[in-house]
């Protein structure tokens, strides 16, 4: 019971730091410092991607699912909960090109966003 409810939560926080892999970039629009954080995250996804290893979240789910009695999922966490389900199988390789493309989006905002700030403090009497 206790490893099972350990791998579901790992598995929603798992899933909130992919929303913010998408969002966290808009985000720092509002809150500059966010921008640290996310850049965290970025690299990390973007590590994960060209290495194409085992994300260790999705390894610590994995490892409390196999504690709790139940069978360990092939392939990564988008792979298992959102292939087939939010997108057609075996597109996961072009929502990835369109998640990272969000998130340069996002960041080009956020440098306009700070440049534009930095002008209006420049310009205040």
């Amino acid at each position: 019971m206790v490893w099972r409810a350990l791998a579901d939560l790992v598995a929603v926080v798992h899933g909130v730091l992919l929303l913010f892999f998408l969002v966290g970039g808009f985000l720092a629009w509002r809150w500059p410092r966010v921008i640290w954080f996310h850049l965290a995250i970025v690299v990390w996804n973007v590590v994960i991607t060209l290495v194409s290893f085992t994300c260790p979240v999705t390894w610590t789910e994995q490892y409390f699912r196999s504690r709790a009695g139940e069978p360990r999922y092939r392939g990564g966490f988008i792979r298992h909960y959102f292939e087939g389900r939010l997108w057609p199988a075996g597109d996961t390789p072009i929502v990835t090109w369109v998640g990272f493309a969000i998130v340069v989006i996002a960041y080009v905002g956020f440098f306009v966003v700070l440049r534009r700030r930095r002008k209006a403090r420049a310009f205040r009497p």
